[in-house]
């Protein structure tokens, strides 16, 4: 006859206070943990996109270096134009559209009256000139300058 009153169930028991503050706590950490990878991801793209014109810059600069080390390689070995590369074309066409070559030619020729003009010639007669022109014509009379042409 006697059963007992007690009954044993499986669980854990919180008070009212308890369970809102539990479930307040977790509703901040997730709200904290969205913020958090919505910041990262507008940082991230922040960083993409300044560093996409870095990047492009770089490699406009470096095809600058690339070209003018090319164009001194030209002047001391002379090479003919079938051996220019196609990435320098397009520097060599605003070199000579944009007067820069102009720009350059009249500063080698204010250098040379400016070394001529501070020469003094001995009473002898003796004194002489050379200027070598032979790299200023193409070896080949035929041969045409197609980026003067575009």
């Amino acid at each position: 006859m006697g059963s007992s009153g007690y009954l044993i169930e499986p669980g854990f028991y919180l008070t009212s206070l308890a369970a809102i503050i539990f479930i307040a706590a977790l509703v901040t950490v997730g709200v904290l943990f969205i913020t958090v990878l919505v910041a990262l991801a507008v940082m991230l793209q922040s960083c993409e996109n300044r560093n996409a014109g870095v990047i492009e810059l770089r490699k406009t600069i470096d095809d600058f270096d690339y070209c003018k080390a090319f164009a001194l390689h030209v002047e001391v070995n002379n090479l003919e134009l079938d051996e220019f590369p196609t990435i320098c074309k397009t520097y060599a066409i605003w070199y000579f559209r944009e007067g820069q070559y102009l720009r350059d030619l009249n500063l080698t020729m204010l250098v040379a009256e400016s070394y001529f003009r501070n020469l003094a010639p001995e009473d002898d007669g003796l004194d002489v000139i050379l200027i070598d022109i032979d790299d200023m014509f193409p070896s080949n009379p035929h041969h045409t300058h197609p980026l003067l042409l575009r």
